[in-house]
């Protein structure tokens, strides 16, 4: 391999990085989910749309939560693409208005509805990468937020029918992402710490934080069972409500499983203990969004779309997560160029 041919392939191992593809998966599924939910029109380009708008702002909002936080990540991450030299801050910025852009377009093709929506999407991610995730709960809100606005996004591309429904599943939503933020600001707070971020677990400890994140999670599955039992049933539908809680029982129950390691602990956790937990939630809401696309779809759709997001979110996870939360194994050199100290007025980070 030429050296420039190397420069390339270490370039696109930092955007593939950047994408997180253990994480892109699941706010697609959401914008389908409310195309269910909101029984509109269900074309086959309305349905690619409620998908394909969140997936590019949330690779956006990776670009920019990425290029903002490059001064944190130098002092707690410096493995990380952009503060490793691999990724330059200004084609993450690039990359990132570049995504804003085109979700832009498209939601603007949609009308009103949706273009409302994807400005408030846009508001919030840069909002919490600029100063709300360094606010504690505040910010987990923000981000939890997201979730509701991709699902939303999705019921105004279809036109939805009626609202009622949607209600419960907006406040599942908001709490379940909320519940997952919170966890994984736990595996950070050595970094949040040094960087000035007061995020929960910073002034509060681990364990008030995963005990706050439970309450969340119960808070989701329960709106979310209500959301499935005042839902309209529809006949058409394989499994109908009967099927959409079973499977979502069963998503809690990983969801249960999670917040089992992590509550019997101590104050402080392990960085991996708490850094499983979180992989183990990644997955669960790929379930917890299928269980919303049975409801509006059927099953057969939802188990489609579910068992290849959760196998190579599972799969991209086993092979990335660890490396680039918490940096190559001891001995093992990171890939590109060393990254240079930042000069000592440099080191502060962007949201303080």
């Amino acid at each position: 391999m030429t050296a420039v041919a190397g420069r390339r392939h270490t370039t696109l191992i930092a955007h593939v990085q950047t994408w997180r593809p253990y994480t892109l998966w699941y706010v697609g599924l959401l914008g389908l989910a409310g195309a269910g939910l909101g029984g509109g029109d269900r074309d086959w380009w309305r349905l690619l749309a409620a998908w394909a708008t969140p997936t590019i702002g949330w690779i956006g909002g990776h670009y920019l939560g990425d290029y903002f936080d490059r001064r944190l990540d130098a002092i707690s991450k410096a493995h990380r693409p952009i503060p490793s030299g691999r990724l330059r801050p200004q084609a993450a910025l690039g990359c990132g208005v570049a995504c804003f852009v085109g979700v832009g377009a498209l939601a603007i093709a949609g009308g009103i509805g949706t273009g409302l929506v994807a400005v408030l999407a846009a508001a919030g991610i840069i909002a919490y990468s600029r100063g709300l995730k360094a606010r504690g709960l505040s910010g987990n809100l923000a981000r939890g937020a997201l979730g509701t606005l991709a699902m939303l996004y999705g019921a105004l591309v279809v036109a939805p029918v009626g609202w009622w429904p949607l209600v419960a599943f907006a406040v599942a939503f908001w709490a379940h992402d909320t519940a997952s933020n919170l966890v994984g600001t736990i595996r950070d707070v050595a970094g949040d710490r040094a960087g000035g971020y007061r995020t929960v677990p910073v002034r509060h400890g681990d364990r008030v934080a995963a005990g706050i994140a439970l309450l969340f999670y119960l808070a989701a599955v329960a709106a979310a069972a209500v959301g499935g039992l005042v839902r309209p049933p529809d006949s058409t539908l394989t499994g109908g409500q009967g099927g959409y809680l079973l499977l979502l029982g069963l998503t809690a129950a990983v969801g249960f499983a999670a917040f089992a390691t992590l509550l019997p602990r101590r104050d402080h956790l392990p960085v991996r203990t708490a850094l499983r937990a979180h992989e183990l939630l990644v997955l669960e809401r790929i379930g917890f969004a299928g269980a919303a696309i049975g409801l509006g779809f059927g099953l057969l759709p939802a188990v489609v779309l579910v068992v290849p997001a959760l196998t190579v979110s599972w799969w991209t996870q086993a092979r990335m997560r660890a490396g680039y939360e918490l940096g190559p194994p001891q001995g093992t050199p990171a890939a590109g160029p060393s990254p240079a100290a930042p000069p000592a007025g440099q080191v502060t980070p962007d949201p303080s």
